[in-house]
């Protein structure tokens, strides 16, 4: 089983790559310093819910996006993956305040790879 702080970073991770593709296929390659995911992960080391709300309100034009391509797009990959780790993360209890080992957890969910062509 994997912690709901590990999950957290996956999802944060995800969100990224999601991200990423947008900037590459509707802002012509125009890609921000920061990535959603990337830039709210201090928060996320501090009150997990709450960078999880605020992700909500930023990565819906990316999810929208995202679910008008066609079906086997690579893209679907992330989606698959967001819906997965947002599944696990459905019943995990979150704390409120993050320890030294969540923030581990997180740090090592939010680095794990994440493969677009994983089949």
């Amino acid at each position: 089983m994997t912690s709901p702080a590990f999950l957290v970073g996956r999802l944060f991770n995800i969100a990224d790559s999601l991200h990423l593709e947008y900037c590459k296929h509707v802002r012509n390659s125009s890609i921000p310093p920061q990535l959603v995911g990337n830039a709210l992960m201090a928060t996320a080391l501090e009150e997990p819910t709450k960078a999880l709300s605020v992700l909500w309100g930023r990565i819906k034009p990316y999810h929208a996006w995202a679910q008008t391509l066609k079906e086997g797009d690579h893209v679907g990959h992330f989606l698959k993956n967001l819906g997965e780790v947002s599944a696990q993360l459905k019943d995990a209890e979150l704390q409120r305040r993050c320890t030294d080992v969540d923030k581990a957890q997180m740090l090592l969910g939010y680095l794990a790879r994440v493969e677009a062509n994983d089949k």
